[in-house]
């Protein structure tokens, strides 16, 4: 959602009044909040209903750009002016929504949790937050769900437009505008489809790849159309309707990103077509929610993000989630009527805005900052920090091959391999195994060579990094005669995941995308272990523990600072109702992978007993998240289990 929801056109009967985008709006609006209310959970109504914010850039782009274009060419604009405009039509409603949700966070987030929420509010006052996300978390990942300042990137990238549009305009000859314009939207669509691919978390995020939505806008607010071209348009209004209005309905996939294309060009066209002459009253409740569409942006992700945070990321109940939904047409009705409504009109001397404006926001910040001191002063809770594996010179290099420089020493005798579930085991395997290791960790990225997942998190060019890695470090043990063992560990129950494609690399490179098949990854996964013995190596899969359905750090972080918490599990065990709903494939996959002649030994049969698996040992918390170890319980296992000495013995 951006911030063109606050950019209100004048009201009914007015001259420029477009009933029609009002009604645009709305039904946008009405798409995100339907997305996030099944956000991970069991409530998915619109698999793609953030597009809806995509639609409110292009809404944006046509009615601000718009302005700024026609008061550049009367030459009445004035920076400071349009500026003050918005933040005063824009900052009330934030400023309001931003402390109650600091407050909020105050009362319901953990200490790690709320530092990760600090950037977050910074990134918001200073119209930075999708800077700090694309740092921090993937929009889609399963860990956003609980950031309740995830939806704020888009006013971020709204506002970093603004302040760089009305200056290019003005380093531009007025003749070159519209064809400027069109080649930096263009420029903008073709970073937008080429990263997306690369870094989606990038081309999600940043301003040069989002500008092409606001900036198509811009040009249907600023082409001077001939009346054939006007009747053309008028014409395609009702199929692009169709196409904005099917858009959140459409299935979501790793390839998903291309629907922003025909979603913002519909609504270019909606929007640049001649407006029809009179919006039929039945659809007055529709242009209604247009209205409050800025409020209603606002409040309804923090509900959210609370509510998943005190169910610890568990699947929200349809009730759960129909409940926030009324909470949020509450409390955006609220918003709207006694913050964003009465504070628009400018009163008193135009610096006493900026004077509240600043003001304000160090307020915020200066709280904001307090209240993360006192989160720290109240003294450190379970481990719950990221593991990396080596933290040695080296080991975060981002290269497309493994170099061998991730490494104990120059002649390692252990090679562990895979992605994050092989880094959260080096710490257990270096306390016990008293041998110089190497590490060849590539995130997302299971240790089956010439296979490689596809989904929300990982592109076909990123899967195709993924087989391209698995090869380098078959090449890497190849020149390397001091490894003896090669420990492989990965998340394999990605494969089973619902809309998860998998990449095949045949060895003459030829390539194929299916649905995973268990029989396929088995073979592929035999066909790894029987190379590295063909270099004289000895290899072992090490599975993790128990995958639950909740974060299990956040419930122990949560119940040491008696925090409120909704789990049906005691001491946060995982039960089989809490355990990860591909879990069972997973294990089959394993049983599988051990029955092609490669050992496994599975972590999670050390901590479950009778469907019961623990999630501490000798009152220690061993998780830091729903299914790896932290840095403390991978040490503790490691040595309970003897972990790096069983590896030596089981491998062959």
């Amino acid at each position: 959602m951006t911030a063109a929801t606050a950019e209100c056109v004048p009201g009914p009967g007015a001259k420029h009044w477009r009933g029609d985008i009002q009604i645009l709006r709305g039904y946008a609006v009405c798409a995100v909040i339907l997305f996030h209310a099944g956000f991970d959970t069991g409530f998915e109504i619109a698999p793609s209903g953030y597009l809806g914010v995509d639609i409110f850039f292009v809404v944006s782009g046509y009615l601000i750009g718009g302005i700024v274009l026609r008061d550049q060419a009367a030459q009445r604009f004035a920076f400071g002016a349009f500026y003050r405009r918005r933040v005063r039509r824009l900052a009330p409603a934030a400023f309001v929504t931003l402390a109650a949700t600091i407050a909020a966070a105050a009362m319901l987030l953990t200490a790690s949790a709320y530092e990760r929420f600090w950037p977050q509010l910074l990134g918001a006052l200073s119209f930075s937050t999708n800077i700090v996300l694309w740092r921090q978390i993937n929009y889609f990942n399963d860990g956003a769900q609980g950031e309740p300042l995830l939806h704020v990137w888009s006013l971020a990238v709204e506002e970093q437009f603004y302040l760089v549009f009305p200056v290019l305009l003005l380093s531009c000859p007025r003749r070159w505008w519209m064809p400027a314009i069109g080649m930096a939207t263009a420029a903008s669509l073709a970073a937008y489809l080429t990263l997306y691919a690369q870094s989606p978390g990038a081309a999600f995020y940043l301003l040069p790849t989002r500008a092409w939505e606001i900036g198509l806008g811009v040009a249907a607010a600023g082409l001077n159309l001939p009346r054939a071209a006007t009747t053309v348009l008028a014409r395609l209004r009702p199929l692009s309707a169709f196409v904005v209005g099917v858009m959140p309905f459409v299935p979501s996939s790793a390839q998903a990103y291309w629907l922003a294309l025909p979603a913002c060009l519909a609504t270019a066209v909606i929007v640049a077509a001649p407006p029809p002459s009179m919006v039929a009253n039945h659809w007055r409740p529709a242009m209604a929610i247009g209205d409050r569409s800025y409020a209603l942006y606002l409040v309804h992700w923090p509900l959210f993000a609370f509510a998943n945070t005190v169910h610890l990321g568990a699947p929200l109940s349809v009730m759960t989630s129909l409940g926030l939904i009324a909470l949020t047409v509450i409390s955006g009705e609220i918003l709207f009527r006694c913050v964003e409504t009465p504070l628009r009109r400018e009163r008193g001397r135009p610096v006493f805005t900026w004077i509240a404006f600043l003001a304000t926001s160090l307020l915020l910040a200066a709280i904001g900052a307090g209240v993360l001191q006192a989160k720290r002063d109240a003294g450190t809770g379970p481990d719950v920090a990221g593991v990396l594996g080596l933290e040695l010179p080296g080991c975060d290099a981002d290269t497309a091959a493994f170099d061998g420089r991730c490494a104990q020493s120059s002649s390692p005798q252990i090679l562990v391999w895979g992605d994050s579930f092989s880094q959260h085991l080096v710490p257990a395997i270096v306390a016990t195994a008293g041998l110089p290791i190497a590490q060849a960790s590539e995130g997302g990225c299971p240790p089956i060579v010439g296979f490689a997942p596809i989904d929300l998190d990982a592109p076909l060019a990123i899967a195709r990094r993924c087989v391209a890695f698995n090869a380098s470090v078959l090449t890497y043990i190849a020149r390397m005669p001091s490894i003896e063992v090669v420990v492989l560990s990965g998340r394999y129950l990605r494969y089973g995941l619902p809309g998860t494609r998998a990449l095949h690399v045949s060895a003459d490179s030829v390539e194929a995308i299916a649905t995973p098949d268990p029989t396929a990854l088995a073979m592929a996964q035999q066909r790894t272990s029987a190379a590295i013995r063909a270099m004289g190596k000895r290899v072992v899969i090490v599975a993790g523990p128990a995958q639950a359905s909740f974060d299990v750090g956040q419930c122990w972080e949560r119940t040491n600072a008696h925090l409120p918490l909704i789990t049906s599990t005691k001491r946060c065990a995982i039960s089989a109702a809490s355990m990860h709903s591909q879990a069972a494939w997973a294990d089959r996959l394993l049983a599988r992978f051990a029955a092609t002649g490669t050992p496994v030994i599975n972590l999670a049969a050390a901590l479950c007993r009778k469907g019961v698996c623990a999630t501490e040992l000798d009152g220690t918390p061993l998780y830091r998240d729903a299914g790896h170890f932290s840095r403390t319980g991978s040490v503790l296992i490691g040595r309970r289990k003897r972990l790096g000495q069983r590896i030596w013995q089981v491998a062959r």
